[in-house]
Formats: structure tokens, C-alpha cells, sequence
């Protein structure tokens, strides 16, 4: 369906590591990048991108370089290697980090040392405890595995048994999710790169529990001025770097609970690469003093105002068929338009089966405005389940690595 590009052996090289990392692969792509990845996945247009793809195992406590032959060149990372300190420790020995430093990513990941420094910003965390000892099991407090990555694995608590994965127990409060993305750059004020909230569509997505389903742009709205004095906080005090996320809750209210910090480029960030055509690894790179081989250029004369993002999981276990693999390919070709960037990504490779309840594919759809867009995912959506319901996807195994192909 697609195939690898050619490279110039001149060209500046670049890693990028992560359990999916199609987008920030293409992003340093734009960027003028040769670049090389390694994530659990080799999606068919990761392969048609990258120089070369290698896997990355699920368990990296002994993984090591991926590319050690590349000696030096800059790495980069994705969602699930925020858990993985020891293995990025071991990068650092032989690649160039564009990357928080360990110790920073520890910081950003702890409850405690956030709730102290969303308390200063006038913000706070849910109530958290490492231990379900005198918890309501009703369900108004979630189960959280410490190493989830995209909602996977996070439960209501019902009681029972403990999980065999280290866990915390965490109070749900009722609002709407909003990411928050940002590029923090040698001690200069926090920049404001984008909002988003979660999508109004996501049942649609037929992503399971609390699974990241997707986004939609917004307006930056007031209290994001709070967000950015805690990200401020989070960069001088603990050495926070590069371009993050901070995910919160909206309550009814009007109160805003901050859920977590992802030390690292998230998946909902391409969605402003898409209204403001510019790509997220130069400026992440830039704030590691590392300039990407061609010049900042926009990317579109005309942007949409809002742009959009909906995961498609698999209500039924499916393996991909060639037919159904051009039949894709060319939805994307028809939605994208005159656009520069695909309306269907993450594509699985042909023959790759996929689990009931993993993720198949990522539809984007542009708009006048985010309400728009959701109505545009909606559809979309609809369009490509009956493309799964068709007899030229027939069931296969089991996939391996079930739901953990869009990390956030």
C-alpha cells in the first residue's frame, strides 16, 4: 500500500522512540529530519516515512539502543517511555537527548510533588491514595495502573481483588477533559501551543473503559493562564523541558482538577500542527538547542479554525486485507483534500491482526469550528465501521500489544 521514501545520506538524522510514534516521526519529517523509529507497531505509514523502523519490545527493563550503529544523533521520545527511565538512562549514554532528563519526567509524573506546585498555581490534583484501604467501591474512585498510558487500564474501583500492577486510587470528578499543550525553552515563559477537549463523539469511537478516544481544538479559554503558571513552576523548580501536555478536568463549576503532566510530545498536539502549520518537533528540538535542518515555513495558506482527531477501535478482532488497505488509502487522499496532512492515519500493515478493543485507525477532520468537527468525526467514523463490517476483513489473532497503539 505504501512504500519507504529515499533519503539522503546527508541528510541530519533523528530518533524517535515511543509505543507509537507515527506522528512525531512525520512531524520531524517536516521538519527537514532523515528519521529513523522504533515503536511497537510499524504502522504502514510509519514504514513509508521513516529511513528505517525497528520494534521496540514491551518490556524494555534490559532493552538497549535500537540504532546503536547511529552514534549520537538526537533522540526524541512518545507516550509509554515515561515509565521507562532506565531505558531512556541507557539512550543517554549513546544518542543525543531531546528529551526531559530523568529526573525532571519522575517529577512531572509524581502526585505528590504536582499537587504541591498546582496548589501554588491555584489549581489541584484529584485525592489520591496507593492503597484502596477505607475507599467507597461505588465507583467514584478510579483504579489507575502507575504505568497506564492513554487511560489503559483504568477502572471505577468495585472492589476485589488488588491488581497485579502497581497502582493508585483516584477520585473521578465529573467535567470535560482538556489537554493542554505547551513548549517550555531555557528559563523564557511557558508557550501556549494549543487546547484542546476531549470529543463529544466518543462513543462513536467505541474506545474501551477510559481509553484516550480523542481530541478536538478550542480556544484557549481563562483559566489556561493558571496551567501556565504551573508549567512555569514545573520547568524552573524540576528542569521540565521541550514540548509537554497537561491534562485536566473542567468541572460545572468552572473548576479545573489537573489529572496528570506528560513530559513529552502528545498525540493531540499534531492537531495544532494542523490549524497552525507549523511542525511540533522543530520547536521541540529548538528548546534543546538543536536546529532542524530546513527553515520554519508554514505549511498551509489557508488553516482550518478547529481540527479534530477520533481513535477507531475494534468492536471485533479483524485483520487487514489489501482491499480494505486501498479502500482506506484512498478515503484519506479524498477527505485531506488539498490539505498537507492524511484524514487517516496509523494504518496497520496489511495482514496485522488486531485485538477487539484495540485501536484500528486515527480519522481527522478539519472545520470552521470544533463543533463541526465532531459532527465531521461522527460521520467519518460511521463510514469507516461499515469498511470493518465488510467480509474482506476477516478475524485474525489476537494482537500482542492491545491498546496501546495511539498513546497520548
Amino acid at each position: 500500500m505504501l512504500s519507504p521514501p529515499l533519503f539522503s545520506q546527508l541528510q541530519p538524522a533523528v530518533l524517535v522512540v515511543g509505543g507509537s510514534v507515527r506522528f512525531l516521526a512525520s512531524s520531524c519529517q517536516r521538519a527537514g529530519w532523515q528519521v529513523y523509529a522504533a515503536d511497537r507497531f510499524g504502522d504502514a505509514d510509519l514504514l513509508a516515512i521513516a529511513a528505517e523502523h525497528r520494534p521496540l519490545p514491551s518490556d524494555l527493563i534490559a532493552a538497549g539502543d535500537p540504532f546503536p550503529e547511529l552514534p549520537r544523533i538526537p533522540f526524541l521520545f512518545s507516550g509509554g517511555l515515561e515509565h521507562a527511565a532506565a531505558f531512556l538512562e541507557r539512550l543517554d549514554t549513546t544518542k543525543t537527548r531531546a528529551a526531559a532528563c530523568p529526573a525532571a519526567v519522575q517529577a512531572a509524573r509524581d502526585i505528590n510533588q504536582l499537587a504541591t506546585e498546582a496548589a501554588a498555581a491555584g489549581l489541584q490534583v484529584p485525592d489520591t491514595h496507593s492503597s484502596p484501604e477505607g475507599l467507597p467501591t461505588d465507583g467514584s474512585f478510579l483504579v489507575k495502573p502507575r504505568d497506564s498510558v492513554g487511560g489503559q487500564g483504568i477502572a471505577g474501583w468495585r472492589g476485589g481483588s488488588l491488581p497485579s500492577r502497581p497502582s493508585r486510587w483516584q477520585r473521578v470528578h465529573a467535567g470535560i477533559p482538556h489537554g493542554v499543550s505547551l513548549l517550555l525553552a531555557g528559563g523564557q515563559p511557558p508557550q501556549l501551543l494549543g487546547v484542546c477537549r476531549s470529543l463529544r463523539c466518543a462513543e462513536a469511537t467505541a474506545a474501551p473503559g477510559w481509553a484516550y478516544s480523542g481530541s478536538v481544538t478550542v480556544a484557549a479559554p481563562a483559566w489556561v493562564s493558571s496551567v501556565l503558571v504551573l508549567a512555569d513552576r514545573l520547568a524552573r523548580r524540576h528542569g521540565l523541558h521541550g514540548a509537554v501536555g497537561i491534562d485536566c478536568i473542567v468541572e460545572p463549576s468552572g473548576r479545573v482538577i489537573v489529572l496528570e503532566v506528560n513530559p513529552r510530545p502528545t498525540a493531540s498536539m499534531e492537531l495544532h500542527e494542523r490549524t497552525q502549520g507549523m511542525s511540533i518537533a522543530r520547536q521541540h528540538l529548538a528548546a534543546f538547542g538543536i536546529p532542524s535542518p530546513c527553515l520554519p515555513s508554514r505549511l498551509q495558506s489557508s488553516r482550518p479554525t478547529a481540527s479534530g482527531k477520533a481513535i477507531l477501535y475494534a468492536t471485533d478482532a479483524l485483520t487487514l486485507s489489501p482491499s480494505q488497505a486501498d479502500t482506506l488509502t484512498e478515503l484519506s487522499r479524498r477527505w485531506a483534500g488539498q490539505q498537507p496532512f492524511p484524514a487517516v492515519a496509523d494504518l496497520p500493515s496489511v495482514g496485522s491482526p488486531i485485538d477487539a478493543g484495540s485501536p484500528v485507525l486515527t480519522v481527522f477532520a478539519d472545520g470552521p469550528s470544533s463543533d463541526v468537527v465532531d459532527e465531521r468525526l461522527a460521520q467519518r467514523l460511521a463510514q469507516l465501521r461499515e469498511i470493518l463490517r465488510q467480509p474482506a476483513i476477516r478475524r485474525g489473532m489476537l494482537s500482542t500489544a492491545a491498546g496501546a497503539r495511539n498513546c497520548i
